[in-house]
């Protein structure tokens, strides 16, 4: 049974879905308001989002004036849908981030918190790909060179090159992160343990998985719809495995009154293998799930009984 802090990680709140759920100026303000009535201030975006109407999320926050109002934005290098081979080549940096900083309307003295590649890019030597970061580093264009979802031996190879050739270095590595998903646990948090960098849990509800909507056939009006652009990364969770751990957490959790959003969210925050230091990015479609995330969270660590509920959903998928 994991050994719980009573220090949450830093929130941060992901803007995928802006552009998509989020369409309206009017929207995201009041979204922002409640963010920042609700003590979070740094947001996750990228160029690829939303992929329904992609680069809406950072048009967007630029039109609102999200950094003027006070926000740290995290960005990401645009990516293809179709793959990612050659989107890290320095040239393509470049323009992404050049991209980004039209979208998002910085003023005077801002800038990018923490700039990522969205995805390895395995067809770029990873030295062009450092060499590319620094350059726009050296510009003054982010604050922190961020990966994600890196392979520890890709990340152990990237942090090299950075310290041989005088790059800056990655300080983030945001990654899946959830109740079910644990793979980045061993060798990709020994890593970022050893290099004292912040690790950004992202899908703390597995893409929505965790809500249950597809293990009960419930799916209208979710991204597990048939059509719907975000379907086939939701559905990276539909094994007998996984469905057969949301049956059990439906049927041991039922007692208690409590929601496996709440537990997912909480545990992550309060019992997984994140410190302190470390993010979690959650997104919501709605306002009203704005508030229950942030609600969750303020209620602190779980108790034993449901802890030990989690460590057997655990046993049934690990």
């Amino acid at each position: 049974m994991a050994m719980a802090s009573s220090v949450a990680p830093h929130i941060i709140f992901g803007c995928g879905g802006l552009g998509d759920e989020f369409v309206r100026e009017d929207a995201v303000r009041e979204l922002l308001e409640l963010l920042k009535e609700s003590g979070i201030d740094r947001l996750d975006t990228a160029a690829l989002y939303p992929p329904s109407d992609i680069g809406a999320s950072q048009r967007l926050l630029g039109q609102v004036g999200a950094a003027r109002l006070g926000f740290v934005i995290d960005t990401k290098v645009k990516i293809s849908m179709s793959g990612f081979k050659g989107t890290l080549e320095p040239e393509k940096i470049a323009k992404s981030i050049a991209e980004s900083y039209g979208a998002l309307q910085f003023g005077d003295g801002q800038r990018i918190n923490v700039f990522y590649p969205h995805a390895p890019d395995v067809a770029t030597p990873l030295k062009d790909q450092a060499a590319g970061f620094h350059a726009q580093y050296k510009k003054g264009l982010f604050d922190k060179l961020g990966v994600c979802n890196f392979p520890a031996d890709m990340l152990a190879e990237f942090i090299d090159i950075c310290e041989r050739e005088g790059y800056v270095k990655p300080t983030v590595y945001q990654g899946l992160y959830n109740l079910i998903d644990r793979r980045h646990e061993g060798s990709v948090l020994d890593l970022v343990r050893k290099h004292g960098m912040q690790f950004v849990a992202h899908s703390p509800h597995g893409s929505g998985f965790l809500h249950g909507a597809l293990t009960s056939g419930q799916v209208e009006g979710t991204r597990f719809t048939k059509g719907n652009i975000m379907s086939t990364d939701a559905r990276r969770y539909d094994s007998d495995k996984n469905h057969e751990v949301i049956r059990f957490l439906d049927k041991a959790l039922e007692p208690h009154g409590i929601s496996k959003p709440e537990v997912a969210l909480r545990w992550l925050a309060f019992h997984s293998k994140l410190e302190p230091q470390d993010a979690i990015i959650f997104g919501s479609s709605k306002i009203a799930q704005v508030k229950q995330n942030v609600g969750a969270l303020r209620k602190g660590p779980l108790p034993e009984d449901i802890l030990a509920v989690l460590d057997d959903a655990w046993n049934i998928v690990k």
